[in-house]
């Protein structure tokens, strides 16, 4: 069981100066708490109970708040970089306070995972290094990452570069988990250049050496280093994690909650009855209730998005008159063999890719690990980790 948390959080904070002065960026406030302790909260309740925090700017502002952690039900040290040592330098300085595994955060960065899922991802495959990445529709801002089948990372594409047929895509997220072994061979060239990047040398080398895996999570992501992303943190963070993390049922639409007759849109709909009694014991049950549907008709040029909009909207009008409540509709309008050149796009919401749901995550705080999806199709046999997903048919459920 991992039980250490190593936090970087020695950065100078630049892009945050015009809002946050004289203090650490870790250090901002989110209502009347610095950051930094919504992150130590988080990680408290996984229990995560030894944190390192890896300082540099203002430093001291952050051992004076927290101390020894005591007064927070955990225990922190410290190690400091008198100079700026990268990412990959702050934590093998701190050589001799590294557990035999660890997990390293951000400390501007707000991602608030299921780290039950984390942790069972460790350990079944026993990786050596693991990024958790964060899906998103906006790569303007990010570099992305591409991963296999297996999980591992097969490489990173720069930020600006994405291909003009991808809509979306995987980024760094900002969690890392690490076996100190992994390390060693970095030892020599950080004593050598005093200065060592995770991100731009060794995790470049973990893929090339195939080490290196990546696992899409969900959940509330934001980066307080952006005055935008900052000001919304104020509200989004406290009610983020004041919320109970609820199982869902994830439902298709097409062949699950209503017959799938060729595209099927508009009001003149045959529903499935048996999902009424799904959705109800969903809600007695106290889960979110959300459908997530391939319409790949937009992109064929059957229907506009307008209509899968109205259509979904109907569905929902028509079991809440049955005292049923269906929290939200995605859906994904992109295939790459469409014939509408806004659509005819490859998208990690596309099932069985787990976009759509690890935007749900992100909406909602959805404990995945207890949820399912149930389908129609192979197709909807979703590949997200820790996600159980049922085959619907006829009047029987079968994996």
């Amino acid at each position: 069981m991992i039980k250490q948390a190593v936090i970087l959080a020695g950065g100078l904070g630049t892009r945050l100066r015009s809002i946050v002065k004289d203090v650490p960026k870790p250090m901002a406030k989110i209502g009347k708490r610095p950051f930094l302790e919504y992150q130590i909260y988080l990680l408290k309740k996984v229990g995560i109970t030894n944190i390192l925090i890896l300082i540099g700017y203002k430093g001291s502002i952050i051992k004076d708040y927290f101390k020894d952690g005591r007064e927070f039900g955990i225990s922190i040290t410290y190690s400091e970089e008198k100079e700026p040592l990268g990412t990959g330098g702050a934590v093998i300085s701190a050589w001799d306070k590294l557990e035999d595994e660890f997990l390293i955060l951000n400390g501007d960065t707000f991602f608030d995972i299921e780290y039950d899922l984390l942790f069972d991802f460790v350990d079944e495959k026993s990786p050596e290094a693991l990024i958790v990445l964060r899906y998103t529709k906006d790569l303007s801002r990010y570099g992305f990452v591409e991963i296999d089948d297996l999980y591992y990372v097969k490489k990173f594409i720069e930020k600006g570069t994405l291909p003009s047929n991808r809509v979306d895509g995987y980024i760094n997220g900002g969690i890392y988990y690490f076996k100190k072994k992994t390390l060693e061979k970095y030892l020599n060239k950080f004593k050598r250049n005093n200065f060592i990047s995770l991100e731009n040398e060794i995790f470049p080398d973990l893929v090339n050496s195939k080490k290196l895996f990546g696992i899409p999570m969900g959940g509330k992501f934001i980066d307080i280093g952006i005055p935008k992303d900052y000001e919304k943190a104020q509200n989004e963070i406290p009610n983020c994690i004041k919320q109970k993390r609820k199982p869902a049922l994830f439902l298709d639409r097409d062949g699950v909650i209503i017959e799938d007759t060729g595209y099927p849109h508009g009001t003149n709909l045959n529903f499935i009855e048996k999902t009424f009694d799904l959705v109800k014991q969903a809600n007695k049950e106290e889960k979110f209730a959300i459908v997530i549907s391939n319409q790949a008709g937009v992109a064929r040029g059957k229907f506009s998005e307008d209509e899968v909009i109205r259509t979904n909207n109907y569905i929902k009008e028509v079991y809440e008159e049955k005292g049923l409540k269906i929290d939200a509709f995605y859906y994904c309008p992109y295939h790459i063999d469409g014939i509408i050149p806004n659509y005819k796009k490859i998208s990690l919401a596309r099932k069985p890719e787990p976009g759509m749901i690890l935007q749900a995550s992100e909406d909602f705080r959805i404990r995945i690990k207890k949820s399912i999806m149930i389908g129609d199709k192979e197709s909807d046999k979703i590949e997200l980790w820790g996600l159980n997903s049922i085959i619907m048919s006829g009047k029987k459920l079968f994996k």
